[in-house]
């Protein structure tokens, strides 16, 4: 079976880590595969640098649709695989596309973080809708990363309900597993941390505001962002956020920051409690990431949240600081809860949120598409 994937949109955050991971984890199975990437990524043997990941929007459709087909005529893999979204329109071979941006479908997203993005960001989330709704109406397997994720595009699309199916992410357990553990607030500070690149609905003032109140209270709390007030600032929709964070940089509560992802383990260890105050998800990597790594968890109550953390994490309504400082605290104050939290989250992680166990069921989903294509 020879598998082609498209990952140039692979830039950044959540599809960078994961491509790269997928990489290595198709090699290490003796998968025959080549990847097109962008410009700059890390090198592999099965690597394709395309230059095609810096155009425009409107160009890349274009060159996606044009340059990009006939490439894979060419190539003439068993599956073509498109992880980022959009499917290639009447393709030439079988192919699944990987569905994880879920912004576009949410009603919470749609109601609370895209109209502060402007009238030329809802015309290009219409316009991406469209497409992505066109590409899993191909005849394409369509993949959602959460059954919350699949939900909320069936809603929208639901005569693709025969070809679309849940796929969990994985994550490098192992990886997420500290030889020491930072001691509860052991220099009397509660120090709380986001992981996470900037997108509106990432929503870090909750974390923010929710430091301060308990700062103010007595409790005295820092928030590590993974962010930068620049990436916030170039952000349509992004400009309370960066009021929120510039103001608690400036007052010694936030550090700014990214971290390599090998050095996350350290980071996750580091600290007391991780924050995921997010309105949006698919689902959500540095959630299991710190459920691995034995810190207790307090997201947004959404569905994708609930689905990932399940009863290992403690939940407070969206927008809601207030909320969020009233479950920190609570976590300070109890100490067998922080231990159940620690436990569960831990058990879940191994349990539920394998990589190979994801690399296995798309390998799997590969056999089966490419079988049905011989077939066709």
């Amino acid at each position: 079976m020879k598998v082609l994937i498209n990952a140039i949109s692979a830039k950044q955050g959540g599809i960078f880590t994961y491509t790269t991971n997928l990489m290595r984890s198709l090699a290490e199975r003796g998968v025959d595969f080549t990847v097109a990437l962008p410009d700059g990524f890390p090198t592999f043997a099965q690597a394709w640098p395309m230059h095609a990941s810096e155009y425009s929007s409107v160009m890349r459709l274009l060159w996606e649709q044009t340059r990009w087909r006939m490439i894979v005529s060419q190539a003439r893999p068993d599956v073509l695989f498109s992880s980022a979204n959009f499917a290639l329109l009447h393709s030439p071979v079988p192919q699944v596309v990987l569905i994880r941006e879920g912004g576009l479908f949410d009603p919470l997203y749609l109601a609370n973080v895209a109209p502060a993005q402007g009238t030329m960001k809802a015309l290009q989330r219409r316009l991406r809708r469209f497409l992505m709704l066109l590409s899993a109406r191909q005849d394409a397997h369509v993949l959602t990363p959460t059954h919350a994720m699949r939900d909320i595009l069936l809603g929208w699309a639901p005569d693709i309900e025969q070809r679309c199916t849940v796929n969990p992410y994985g994550t490098l357990v192992r990886l997420f597993q500290p030889s020491a553990q930072r001691t509860w607030r052991a220099d009397g500070v509660l120090r709380t941390l986001y992981v996470s690149v900037y997108y509106p609905h990432k929503n870090p003032a909750d974390a923010v505001l929710a430091c301060e109140k308990l700062t103010t209270e007595g409790l005295s709390s820092t928030l590590r962002l993974t962010m930068s007030l620049e990436a916030i600032a170039a952000v349509a929709g992004g400009l309370l956020d960066h009021f929120h964070v510039a103001r608690g940089v400036e007052n010694g509560v936030v550090t700014l920051g990214a971290i390599p992802y090998d050095e996350l383990p350290d980071a996750y260890a580091g600290h007391d409690v991780f924050v995921f105050p997010s309105v949006s998800e698919t689902f959500g990597h540095p959630m299991v990431e710190a459920l691995a790594s034995g810190i207790p968890v307090v997201a947004a109550d959404i569905a994708v949240n609930r689905e990932v953390l399940g009863d290992a994490a403690l939940y407070y309504a969206p927008f809601r600081p207030s909320e969020l400082a009233a479950c920190l605290r609570r976590l300070d104050g109890d100490p067998e809860l922080r231990d159940q939290l620690v436990q569960e989250g831990r058990k879940r992680a191994v349990t539920h949120f394998s990589w190979d166990g994801h690399v296995d069921r798309l390998v799997a989903c590969f056999e089966q598409v490419a079988r049905q294509g011989s077939r066709g």
